[in-house]
């Protein structure tokens, strides 16, 4: 995995350019597999926070921001969206994590489109049935600073539900 290079601003919304790369190094490290401390969890991806430079430059915060989302789908041993179960023959649509500092997706549309696919799933009557192809081209909305669903947890459990579909 490459170490990701980020732009830099004198201005506007920026992170510490030093936290930011022994952090990412650490990221680097535990997607490869590599001892340099602690592995980075997803919770420290979700959780991290960098200090704002008084005065100079930093990274660009909404990259940074990007990349720690996106380094969720690369860490080893990463939790996926929550098993569905099983109540009485009829499988139960999973629970998301919600995320606010991050981007999500809306939870409306991806309760409105889950319900719909667990009706088709589990053989219930539904307008519209999912369909394969629908779960490989649906598009949430993605919601930022208001509650949504982790992104990586909704899309990990729609490759899981198109694979019940095919």
């Amino acid at each position: 995995m490459l170490k990701p290079a980020f732009s830099v601003r004198r201005l506007g919304d920026r992170y510490d350019r030093g936290e930011v790369d022994a952090f990412v190094d650490r990221v680097v490290a535990t997607v490869e597999r590599r001892s340099v401390g602690p592995n980075v969890t997803v919770d420290d991806l979700r959780n991290a926070a960098f200090r704002t430079p008084l005065l100079g430059p930093g990274y660009r915060a909404d990259e940074v921001d990007d990349f720690l989302t996106e380094a969720e789908r690369w860490l080893p041993d990463r939790p996926v969206a929550r098993p569905s179960g099983s109540v009485n023959g009829e499988r139960t649509a999973p629970l998301f994590t919600p995320v606010r500092l991050r981007e999500g997706y809306a939870p409306y549309e991806v309760d409105e489109f889950i319900d719909r696919l667990m009706a088709t799933v589990n053989g219930l009557p539904v307008k519209r049935p999912v369909t394969v192809r629908e779960i490989r081209h649906v598009q949430f909305t993605p919601v930022r600073l208001t509650e949504g669903y982790d992104v990586a947890e909704v899309d990990a459990f729609l490759d899981t539900a198109e694979e019940w579909l095919s």
